[in-house]
């Protein structure tokens, strides 16, 4: 072979500037480029004669490969763990992720990470360090873009320093046992860059990678709304971390993405060097105000969103700020303590929470979902000009659909129902840069009993490090109770 291949025959989703969808349609791949999109009978006699596989994709949809925008690194080993204590969950992950992993612990979760993400057709996505953010040994960010590229999905860690007080500490492991070190806030933002630079554009340009501060203001709350009289001014260590995180992009020559709630927005328009612009995708935006609403679409400030059941009280306002022409794309957040990394359930429980705060069932249209987990999540990370959609000389990241499934079927409105019936355990074949990394749901790239088995090792060692075994029991009314009882969760 010559490295050509044609999918034919198949329901064709482009996301292009049109929209347009094929049916019989085909995609043309060469090398790891998107050749030619069209009918299948007009590609197959441009082709004829020529040496190039041809696969039928009958019965499929294919789309471009789905865009996660936000999750974290190293919650795919602890999946529910803390679940039942949620107001303690931040807690309990801070500390087993920043002093009881090693290197090896990200490698293995890397690795199971990307291949839940690849069986759900996910072929780009971008991962904070930890749940709070990790940046102090590039060493772990090595061994976790190294678990993804192994799999064969791009990744792109979001690398920066974690919030104050300064110095914090970190255990990295020396000599085969964990060290405690601590680090002031210049030292961090030397070590992110450092591993930035490290692995930014490795592995044939697989791995990318952002500065990412965990929070775009540190000195309010972290993860809720700050109320407006509270939320009144910078100060200088706000302004210092901006321009450190501008600085270290710059040289870097990488993107921006953070997290930020309410009162964040407004007061980092303050700044010099504020962490707004197009080269920055925040996430959450969850509790802003009309006003900081307007700032992030004047700015063009891309926004990235995840459905939670805290939303309700203090939504994201996703409609208003697609109305002001934000760019809005929806991601997983994932995966701990409870969400998979499944874009169509995330998409249509986006369009459910918003519609239901609207009391607006026509908000959020089944293609506008779609657009947010593609086209849309690509510009949010700067790389629509590559991804996103189905066009001649983007990259061939390919994910199709098996649509003759009992749920989808029968086939009379194949986005509407692909976006409100669909799951990750619908993806059938996955392809990125051309090269085939699932086919029918059987895995190419790796194998998947060693992944599990190598996960369920790191999971458990780390665990136990943290003395976290007890938070693997249900709470005590966990079968009959309409509340959990977390007696058992109570410290020794």
């Amino acid at each position: 072979m010559t490295g050509r291949r044609i999918l034919i025959h198949g329901y064709v989703v482009t996301m292009n500037g049109d929209y347009e969808c094929i049916e019989d349609g085909a995609v043309l791949i060469e090398k790891d480029r998107i050749a030619a999109v069209g009918k299948t009978e007009a590609l197959l006699q441009q082709i004829a004669g020529q040496d190039v596989e041809r696969i039928d994709m009958t019965g499929k949809m294919v789309l471009p490969g789905l865009i996660d925008a936000h999750t974290h690194a190293g919650h795919c080993l602890n999946r529910t763990l803390g679940l039942d204590s949620r107001t303690r969950w931040m807690e309990y992950l801070t500390k087993l992720y920043h002093h009881c992993t090693t290197p090896a612990y990200w490698h293995a979760e890397g690795r199971l990470a990307t291949l839940e993400r690849l069986k759900a057709g996910i072929t780009c996505g971008v991962s904070v360090i930890s749940n709070a953010a990790r940046c102090d040994d590039p060493r772990i960010i090595a061994e976790h873009v190294r678990g993804h590229a192994e799999v064969g999905t791009r990744e792109n860690p979001a690398i920066g320093p974690s919030n104050p007080p300064y110095p914090r500490a970190f255990a990295q492991e020396e000599n085969g046992r964990l060290v405690e070190k601590q680090f002031t806030f210049d030292e961090l933002m030397a070590k992110a860059e450092e591993a930035i630079e490290l692995v930014n554009g490795s592995y044939g340009g697989l791995i990318g990678a952002f500065a990412a501060p965990f929070v775009m203001v540190s000195s309010i709350e972290g993860s809720k709304a700050t109320p407006a009289d509270l939320a009144c001014c910078l100060t200088e260590a706000d302004r210092h971390m901006m321009k450190s995180i501008r600085e270290v992009a710059r040289r870097q020559k990488v993107r921006i993405h953070t997290e930020a709630f309410g009162g964040m927005i407004r007061l980092a328009a303050q700044a010099d060097d504020p962490l707004l612009g197009p080269d920055v995708h925040v996430q959450h935006c969850k509790g802003i105000s009309f006003h900081e609403a307007m700032i992030l679409a004047e700015t063009k400030t891309n926004v990235t969103t995840t459905p939670s059941w805290n939303q309700i009280p203090m939504r994201c306002p996703v409609p208003e700020l697609i109305e002001l022409g934000a760019n809005v794309a929806v991601t997983t957040d994932g995966t701990a303590p409870a969400m998979p990394f499944d874009l169509f359930r995330a998409a249509r429980d986006t369009a459910l929470l918003q519609q239901s705060v609207a009391n607006d069932p026509f908000l959020l249209p089944a293609g506008k979902l779609l657009s947010m987990i593609t086209i849309d999540a690509a510009r949010a990370i700067g790389r629509e000009h590559d991804l996103g959609s189905l066009e001649a000389g983007k990259l061939a990241d390919i994910t199709t659909i098996k649509m003759t499934s009992p749920h989808l079927m029968p086939r009379l409105m194949p986005i509407h129902q692909l976006m409100l019936f669909g799951n990750a355990g619908d993806v059938a074949d996955v392809f990125v840069a051309g090269r085939a990394l699932m086919r029918d749901r059987k895995v190419l790239s790796v194998a998947e009993a060693d992944v599990f088995d190598c996960a369920e090792a790191a999971s458990r060692e780390a665990i136990h490090r943290a003395g976290y075994e007890r938070l693997l029991k249900p709470s005590t009314n966990f079968w009959t109770g309409a509340q959990s009882n977390l007696e058992a969760l109570r410290e020794p």
